[in-house]
């Protein structure tokens, strides 16, 4: 599949609507002899249905992302990271002597984690079998992979420190570091040009199942994720100095597995499909990294075009309630959604924006510590519903709710929430105008 740019051609569904006119409603029965009406109903129907897409790029982002992460609902995540490594450079002249001092693998944080940090974490290092090339398209995904040496060269047990400028270096075998700097102090051919991932095709980083409890991101280019050779330059006096060979940037990428055993997913395909909430236990998912969004519809909308001679739209907005239990501060709320328009082919046509009409409106979040079920994520869809007033077959729209791409590509970010059956019911708060007469 193409390159996930946007969040924005995914799909979306939304689940169950009745009558938007609220009966037992009074307000505006003072005005029964006025030309119009006000009329404000919080039971409005949305649909909502789920839809994963097939892969996510993951190649040449800059960053890998490694561990494991078990949700309290849609089960465990756990991502290894594809280490290729450029031609390294190497300046010692070869009638020097030189001694090894040791290979390794230098990590860097690049600030993401979900899950608990504080505790261990073990990762193992193992050597790739095969060269890492790009697809034809010129990417690598989510789904991607290349075989390596199921045993490990390595491996390092660790407290993570995602926010931390401390780096991590994992001992390669001193075997490995060996051969390297024999080989390149005698400038061999294996080593030079693109020969040198025939010699060594790289390094792939994965996370011990029994002792992963969380994910976390490391840079990638340059010095970061590089491997350093240091050693010994044995003149009159010794003298220390190192070799850095950097990652391939343009060919490094992250794979990700998705274990859904027990959950509601467990029977669904892999990709490609479109899950109404009543298929989710009422629930709708947005979930970064595995490729989730959802898709919101208002089937009904229409009805209160029969309440009068003309109707407008005064105001709507939607709420949005993360259900409790599926965050924390280990698996903190996204800071932002994002809403798009979709045609009957789900094609993205607009987008919801600001009041001033230039940006994406960005969903904000109402936080309550004390009461987490009044937490909810707030839109202003006035000016679509309006437009969509009246529409039908072919040129009615729904909405697809999302998040960035970068969050999308770059992290595990997830949201769980109601359909109106559910534990966290959506609401959509509905202020209309009835005119009487002209």
């Amino acid at each position: 599949m193409n390159k996930i740019l946007i969040p924005f051609w995914l799909l979306l569904l939304c689940g169950s609507l009745f009558s938007c006119y609220d009966e037992g409603n009074s307000y505006g029965d003072n005005l029964v002899d006025s030309a119009f009406r006000n009329i404000s109903v919080d039971s409005c129907t949305v649909t909502v249905a789920s839809t994963i897409i097939d892969s996510l790029e993951t190649n040449g982002q800059g960053l890998a992302l490694v561990g494991k992460y078990a949700h309290s609902l849609w089960g465990t995540v756990s991502a290894c990271a594809y280490l290729p490594y450029s031609v390294p450079t190497y300046s010692t002249e070869a009638d020097e002597a030189v001694r090894l001092d040791s290979l390794v693998l230098a990590l860097s944080y690049a600030g993401y984690s979900i899950g608990d940090t504080t505790q261990p974490m073990r990762l193992t290092i193992h050597r790739l079998l095969e060269k890492v090339i790009l697809n034809d398209n010129d990417y690598l995904y989510n789904n991607s992979s290349f075989a390596y040496d199921p045993e490990p060269i390595a491996a390092c047990t660790f407290k993570p420190k995602p926010g931390d400028s401390e780096r991590l270096e994992i001992r390669l075998p001193d075997e490995l570091g060996e051969d390297m700097l024999t080989r390149l102090h005698k400038r061999d051919d294996a080593l030079s040009g693109d020969r040198f991932e025939d010699y060594f095709k790289g390094l792939v980083v994965v996370p011990d199942p029994g002792v992963c409890r969380n994910i976390v991101s490391f840079g990638v280019g340059d010095t970061a994720s590089a491997l350093i050779l240091r050693y010994s330059i044995e003149d009159a006096v010794a003298r220390e100095a190192e070799c850095v060979i950097n990652p391939k940037t343009e060919t490094q990428f992250y794979h990700v597995d998705h274990d859904r055993t027990g959950t509601a997913m467990e029977g669904l395909p892999a990709k490609n499909v479109e899950v109404a909430s009543s298929g989710l236990d009422s629930r709708g998912v947005l979930f970064a990294g595995i490729g989730w969004y959802s898709r919101l519809g208002f089937p009904h909308l229409n009805e209160i075009l029969q309440q009068g001679e003309r109707v407008s739209i005064e105001s709507a907005y939607l709420k949005i309630y993360p259900e409790p239990g599926t965050w924390s501060e280990f698996n903190p709320l996204p800071d932002s959604l994002f809403l798009y328009i979709i045609d009957e082919n789900n094609v993205v046509t607009d987008a919801v924006t600001d009041y001033l009409g230039t940006e994406v409106q960005g969903g904000t979040l109402v936080k309550d510590d004390s009461f987490v079920e009044n937490t909810y994520y707030y839109f202003d869809i006035s000016t679509f519903l309006q437009e969509e007033l009246g529409a039908f077959g072919k040129y009615k729209h729904n909405l697809q709710l999302v998040f960035n791409e970068d969050t999308y590509i770059q992290t595990f970010r997830n949201l769980t929430f109601s359909d109106q059956e559910g534990k966290s019911p959506i609401v959509l708060q509905l202020t209309y105008k009835v005119y009487e007469s002209y």
